[in-house]
């Protein structure tokens, strides 16, 4: 018999092939190798990986059929699970597609839209969370009105279902509600502030996506009425990627917890891996793109089998996996009938004030 040396049966081995979906997924190329790396320095991973990138993810850039065809060349091109399509319209137009095709579909999504035997999701956010935290926050500041701007998506009707029900159940009223589209122009959008205004609401609400967060218009907005109110947004906030002075004044649902170890952990072997710090920093993405990639290497070593079903398999068996994202607290788990991985606190508040990002607290709940 001929003995291999160990760095030759290494090479011999097939990689693991990873499809990594979306224009987004290679800005955090670094974080995703970093978990993939870990995991074979720790011996979770015995063969070598190879990350596949494919830019169209379709919505809401481009068109669900487009997130098909670019899901489908990942699948095609032999990888076993497929992470992105994080925006909750790509992920959602996929539902259907990554479960026909019995591929795991790991997305950052907030919606319970994105379900199924092959759909999986560590949120960027929650749709039905989201709305607790920003009501939860008005009533412990004393804010009894809030006056809703409401940008229009496939989500928004989502959101304000779950934003009405928890201000009726503890007696938050909403004064005036505004909407906007993806073609809503500063000066549009500054007419419905003034609107929001003359409501006398105690506080603004943002119900719904960051686009015209990132544009600059909702800054420029506010600064052209001089209106400076009390004000909380949905995990929109987060937007703050693109530059945090957008967002002066604002509090918001985040995930970047400086009361997580875990965080700085991460941030530490990320400089000593690469030399500098990751994109941004401080922010909640690059360790939401971690966990990401962790959850995967953790489901590869638990998989019955090298193949999607195995992957699968391998996700619905992870339990207490700690987290950079969120709180102290936050882990993720998975069951067979549970694909929402993150628990604890991974969702909480932040704040940026004077051009920087700030911790804002955990949610605690009213009663």
């Amino acid at each position: 018999m001929t003995i291999v040396p160990e760095d030759d049966r290494w090479l011999k081995l097939a990689p693991i092939r990873i499809g990594l979906l979306g224009m987004e997924m290679p800005r955090f190329d670094r974080e995703i190798r970093m978990a993939f790396d870990e995991g074979i320095e720790k011996g979770l991973l015995d063969r070598r990986y190879e990350l596949i990138y494919e830019d169209e993810a379709g919505l809401p850039q481009g068109t669900a059929f487009g997130g098909v065809q670019g899901f489908d060349r990942l699948v095609d091109a032999g990888c076993l699970v497929v992470i992105g399509a994080n925006y909750t319209d790509s992920a959602v137009a996929l539902t259907d597609r990554a479960n026909e095709r019995r591929i795991p579909l790991v997305s950052m999504c907030g919606t319970d839209q994105f379900h199924g035997e092959y759909c999986f999701r560590l949120g960027n956010g929650d749709v039905g969370i989201d709305p607790m935290l920003i009501v939860t926050w008005m009533v412990r500041n004393g804010h009894k009105t809030a006056a809703v701007l409401a940008p229009w998506s496939p989500i928004s009707e989502e959101y304000f279902r779950f934003f009405r029900e928890i201000c009726r159940r503890y007696g938050v009223s909403i004064a005036a509600i505004e909407q906007t589209n993806n073609s809503t122009t500063a000066s549009e959008l500054a007419s419905k502030f003034s609107k929001l205004r003359d409501a006398n609401a105690d506080a603004l609400v943002w119900l719904g996506y960051g686009g015209l967060v990132v544009s600059g218009a909702v800054r420029d907005a506010l600064e052209d009425i001089s209106w400076d109110p009390p004000r909380i947004m949905t995990t929109a906030f987060m937007q703050y990627i693109w530059g945090f002075d957008q967002l002066e004044g604002w509090v918001g649902i985040d995930q970047w917890c400086p009361e997580n170890p875990r965080m700085w952990a991460f941030h530490k072997r990320f400089v000593a891996r690469y030399g500098e710090d990751p994109w941004m920093w401080p922010n909640a993405i690059p360790g939401l793109a971690y966990d990401m990639a962790n959850a995967v290497v953790e489901a590869l070593f638990r998989a019955p089998i090298l193949s999607a079903e195995g992957v699968k398999v391998g996700l619905e068996r992870l339990r207490m996996i700690p987290a950079v994202t969120g709180g102290a607290s936050t882990h993720m788990a998975c069951g067979p009938f549970d694909h929402q991985l993150f628990k604890g606190d991974w969702l909480h508040y932040g704040r940026v004030r004077n051009g920087n990002l700030e911790f804002g607290g955990l949610y605690e709940p009213i009663d």
